[in-house]
């Protein structure tokens, strides 16, 4: 009788097994449409890359228009979706953690956003997706650098005083603060319009969108300042929705987004380098801002306010801002 139950349950098992192969499933990415990113690529590429690696049997449809960009995190936590691509950057006033990579210095190139990734702070980063948003990683990307545009020439640090900048994160707003510029925050939809009526003299954000979004008939200058550059683009998957997969089709979309995550870093280093030319092309004047006045930038005066600044969100927040910052240091040296 005990053979009998155990041959029946390893027959069930069997049987169980079969039925979860042939089981399909039916997801949802949301992420916020920001023309000719290569986060919006990733997001575009993710339905067929999954699809053709399952052989069909993970169909995802990807969405911009179900979720508010403000509302990415915790769409996937609350399980709206089953993957959502977050701008990490909107949650900057509340989950200070995600400021590091937008401090100068700390993110200035995708092998530094590769190292912060890798380190203690990125563990740190994960813990935060996985006990607040019920959510693991499963690819990060970034977005291109983080360039400022604008109607006027800012390529010194006295040409930041007073001008109207919209910003799309808490570290590069507190840049703006202590150099005398006056920051404000719009959506994305409002940028362009706003800077064709002179509502703001310039914008700090991705070069891709920038050039993407057609930026180039309205601003005439561009400067390429060390400031927090490269800023990530995780894709979340909520652990729930996860877990109801069977381990082989789990292993088949992991070992896919990984492909994923190493085709298109690739990809950001291709575009990025050859955005510069494409701006210049297009009358915008595109400055390398000069090593002396990145170097003014980044003196200890200016950034100590900066860093002051982050350090009170942190404390707000319960965390400990030089435990923190010692930990992103060390995975940059």
């Amino acid at each position: 009788m005990k053979y009998r139950i155990t041959a029946g349950l390893l027959g069930s098992t069997a049987f169980g097994a079969a039925q979860a192969q042939d089981q399909s499933y039916e997801w949802t990415l949301a992420y916020l449409s920001v023309k000719g990113t290569i986060y919006e690529e990733v997001a575009l590429a993710i339905p067929d890359r999954i699809a053709e690696a399952t052989d069909g049997q993970v169909q995802i449809t990807a969405t911009s228009s179900l979720v508010a960009g403000d509302r990415l995190l915790e769409s996937v936590r609350d399980g709206l979706v089953q993957l959502s691509m977050p701008l990490t950057g909107y949650y900057t006033g509340t989950q200070p953690m995600f400021t590091v990579p937008s401090l100068p210095g700390y993110s200035e190139s995708y092998d530094d956003l590769l190292a912060l990734s890798q380190s203690d702070y990125g563990d740190q980063l994960r813990a935060i997706y996985t006990e607040d948003y019920n959510a693991t990683e499963i690819l990060e990307t970034a977005f291109c650098p983080q360039t400022l545009f604008s109607t006027k020439p800012i390529t010194t640090l006295e040409e930041w005083e007073g001008r109207k900048l919209r910003v799309n994160n808490r570290g590069t707003g507190l840049i703006g603060d202590a150099l005398g510029a006056i920051t404000v925050s719009l959506s994305a939809a409002e940028v362009l319009p706003a800077l064709e009526r002179g509502v703001i003299d310039g914008v700090i954000t991705d070069t891709c969108w920038a050039y993407g979004a057609g930026f180039g008939s309205v601003i005439t200058h561009a400067a390429d300042w060390q400031l927090g550059k490269v800023v990530p683009s995780p894709v979340l998957v909520n652990n729930d929705a996860w877990g109801e997969l069977p381990e082989e089709l789990r292993a088949k979309i992991s070992d896919e987004f990984d492909r994923i995550e190493a085709d298109f870093a690739q990809r950001w280093r291709e575009r990025t380098e050859e955005l510069p030319e494409l701006w210049a092309e297009a009358g915008v004047e595109y400055t390398v801002v000069s090593d002396e006045e990145n170097a003014r930038f980044n003196a200890e005066e200016l950034q100590s306010k900066v860093i002051e600044a982050w350090r009170e969100d942190m404390q707000r927040a319960g965390l400990d801002a030089d435990s923190v910052l010692a930990t992103a240091r060390a995975a940059l040296e």
